[in-house]
């Protein structure tokens, strides 16, 4: 495998991870009625956000930017 198709996979990881670990402590946060249970339940929303997540944004990616170029193609001629 080239190193390119690493560097993507890596910073995928690393974006999955990042962001979902943003989203799950905000949803967690506002959602928990005992902010005393915040870090019983967050770590593990976070586990399952970042196994959604990763496979997501290799699926994806690759869609969103076709549509990208598309778009950008379509205005600039």
């Amino acid at each position: 495998m080239k190193k390119q198709k690493y560097i993507t996979y890596l910073a995928s990881v690393f974006m999955s991870i990042v962001i979902t670990m943003f989203i799950s402590s905000f949803v967690t946060f506002k959602s928990l009625g005992d902010l005393s249970l915040f870090w019983q339940v967050w770590p593990v929303n976070w586990f399952y956000a970042i196994l959604i997540a990763f496979p997501a944004i290799m699926i994806f990616r690759p869609i969103c930017q076709k549509f990208s170029e598309i778009i950008v193609n379509f205005f600039y001629r």
